[in-house]
């Protein structure tokens, strides 16, 4: 069994790719039966898998310290040399190959929509690919490193965090405002990245043919046969049967706390006598897990033994870690995927531990069942339906976890789904803002968000923290709108579908947990549609879908 930490890096020649894509294009387009066109197919899916791997060890350990300049610069190399990759001439020259019909034949015509979406998002516009990429990872480096000055102590984000949830309110507050104060200063550097980050996705989006931003992201996460209009008919629903639900919420954690009103400083705690914690650091948190996963399946055991007895699990605590943030990653090349986090002591903790794993086992399912790399990732609106259904199964797990504080757990977990769902909702409307208003200053975006916040938070005020929002403190911190433009919708359509899967859990776990995995082993072989039947799903987009998924919310949260 390997160490991740034995795992060799050897930065990509990228010249010398060029050229072999150049010969590849050569071969394809002179392939003469089907046999000799998928020998192209398949070795153009290795290379990129050799990319693929370059390209995210080094983004593993950049994440794992933010401080450490070597992986910091070969992260930058390779995510500069992945965008000035044209591979363009190759896909097409496959594409229009005569034996092509015979490779859908074999894969399904997802192929030619993933060659196509390759061809359309990643053409045009290189360098404009590339210093995105170098903003994006600027801002995480720099966010990672911010030091807040909280009672006389230079702190992570990450070491204050954890008091937001404090029963003692004057805590909770303090502790925003030093946050706030932190991220202000850094108000002139981060607020233009953001603005400089639109321009650059506006022309990478116009450079490509795409009338805007928002057109491109869609066909680059794979929305096909939807977009727009499903997305705002979604939103709207959001509005119309959530955010009610969650103001319901917001009024019964207000009484359970004895608050005269709600504000932003008060949003975090559950408890007059405190959240949930979990019971240990990360190795309490890996042996719990294990208990959980034995009582799965023997396959999910084996898998996750694997994951550990390979070091593939770094959740450990650091101040050079980006707080706020778990993530999966898949090293392919037959290796198991990698989960990051960066424990503050939370329940956040354990949510964002099973989350990310059940990524991991989406990833590890689908590359056991599948030849292609290119099969292998779920489209966006999918991919979080594994991650999202897997802190729900933890419920029957969670005194594993958190020791007397079960039940407080899957209480506050719960709602906090519903929260998500607001919340996330709420970020892509403002995405959808920036992106139709290209050029608007940072003040601006901010004015809007505000607007925005409290259209799906009528019954929370901004209170004690109202000064620092209206200069933009909380969007400062918002890496959804800086780092994952356009995907958190996604979490909010993989919650619709992880709840029903839920549901069914509660009914017959077994019925459940073969959705569950004939979904995951599908990987991205299939459209969206196609993926969420395999689970016998339907997309959360269609009319009702939203009411449908608040009903059952409602009844669960009458009787838990």
């Amino acid at each position: 069994m390997y160490k991740f930490s034995d795992l060799q890096y050897k930065e990509t020649d990228y010249q010398s790719l060029a050229k072999m894509i150049l010969d590849l294009t050569e071969k394809a387009k002179k392939a003469d039966s089907p046999s000799s066109l998928e020998e192209v197919l398949k070795i153009y899916d290795t290379e990129m898998e050799e990319v693929g791997y370059n390209y995210t060890l080094s983004y593993i350990h950049s994440s794992l310290d933010s401080s450490d300049t070597f992986w910091q610069e070969a992260l930058q190399k390779e995510s500069k040399g992945n965008a000035m990759l044209d591979t363009t001439p190759l896909l097409k020259a496959i594409l229009e190959n005569k034996y092509f019909s015979s490779l859908e034949e074999k894969y399904g015509p997802v192929l030619r929509d993933k060659l196509n979406k390759s061809i359309s998002t990643g053409s045009k516009a290189q360098n404009e690919r590339a210093e995105e990429g170098d903003l994006v990872s600027k801002y995480q480096r720099e966010k990672a490193m911010v030091r807040i000055n909280y009672k006389g102590k230079e702190l992570s984000e990450g070491e204050v965090i954890p008091l937001f949830e404090s029963p003692i309110r004057e805590e909770r507050i303090q502790s925003r405002k030093a946050v706030a104060k932190a991220f202000l200063e850094k108000k002139e550097l981060f607020g233009s990245m953001l603005e400089r980050l639109v321009s650059l996705r506006d022309t990478i989006a116009k450079e490509n043919g795409f009338s805007n931003y928002l057109e491109y992201m869609d066909i680059n996460y794979s929305r096909i046969g939807y977009g727009e209009k499903e997305m705002d008919a979604f939103v709207s629903e959001v509005k119309e049967y959530v955010v009610p639900v969650l103001s319901h919420i917001f009024e019964e954690t207000r009484k359970r706390l004895g608050l005269e009103e709600m504000t932003v400083a008060d949003i975090s705690l559950m408890f007059v006598d405190g959240n949930a914690k979990p019971t240990g650091g990360a190795d309490v948190l890996k042996e719990a897990a294990k208990k959980m996963y034995k009582a799965l399946s023997p396959e999910m055991e084996a898998f996750f033994t694997g994951m550990l007895d390979s070091h593939s699990i770094d959740v450990d605590f650091s101040p050079n870690k980006v707080s706020g943030m778990g993530f999966c990653t898949d090293l392919k090349k037959g290796m198991y995927p990698f989960v990051f986090g960066n424990l503050d002591g939370t329940s956040w903790d354990v949510t964002v531990f099973t989350h990310e794993v059940g990524h991991a086992w989406q990833s590890y399912a689908s590359d056991q069942n599948l030849d292609l790399t290119l099969f292998r990732e779920m489209p966006l609106d999918a991919v979080e339906i594994p991650s999202k259904t897997m802190e729900l199964f933890s419920y029957p797990f969670a005194e594993e976890f958190f020791g007397k504080d079960g039940d407080k757990f899957r209480f506050a977990h719960f709602r906090n789904a519903v929260k998500e769902i607001v919340a996330y909702t709420s970020v892509h409307e403002l995405n959808t803002w920036i992106y139709t208003h290209v050029g608007a200053s940072f003040d601006e975006i901010n004015e809007k968000w505000m607007e925005i916040q409290s259209s799906y938070y009528p019954n929370v005020s901004y209170g004690e923290m109202e000064e620092e929002e209206k200069k933009g403190a909380s969007l400062l911190r918002n890496m959804g709108i800086f780092m994952f433009p356009r995907y958190l919708i996604s979490y909010v359509f993989s919650e619709m579908c992880a709840i029903d899967l839920f549901m069914e859990y509660l009914k017959d776990k077994d019925k459940a947990l073969d959705s569950y995995n004939r979904l995951c082993r599908v990987g991205g072989s299939k459209s969206y549609p196609e993926i969420l039947s395999a689970a016998g799903l339907e997309p959360s987009y269609n009319k009702g879908r939203v009411k449908n998924a608040m009903e059952k919310v409602k009844a669960y949260l009458e009787n838990n």
